[in-house]
């Protein structure tokens, strides 16, 4: 999963400059990773995964120069969230809500 996530970002339009900034392998189909890209001159993505065969972590964060503006994730601290959980949002106000990721990084 991790190369087929790397070559779907670098495919992108969207994205410049991706880099690796933490790779760690485990054993076959495990690793944790955070890749990020610029998409313009002040808006950076990143994605962060944990990932084994019996679960997949992910955070993806939009954020500017210092500052995080959105992000998705799936680490389950928001249990009221009744619907989807435990995928949410977080939104630029510090709003957490629903969201409709599923957790498989190369569809979502």
């Amino acid at each position: 999963m991790y190369d087929a996530l790397l070559r779907l970002l670098q495919a992108s339009s969207v994205t410049r400059n991706l880099r690796i900034t933490d790779l760690k392998i485990y054993g076959r189909n495990a690793f944790r990773v955070k890749m990020r890209a610029a998409l313009t001159p002040t808006l950076t993505f990143q994605v962060w995964l944990n990932h084994n065969p019996r679960h997949t972590r992910y955070a993806y964060q939009l954020f500017s120069p210092g500052s995080p503006l959105l992000r998705w994730d799936n680490t389950p601290h928001y249990p009221r969230l009744k619907t989807n959980f435990p995928h949410h949002f977080h939104d630029d106000q510090g709003q957490i809500t629903p969201s409709a990721l599923q957790g498989d990084p190369l569809r979502d």
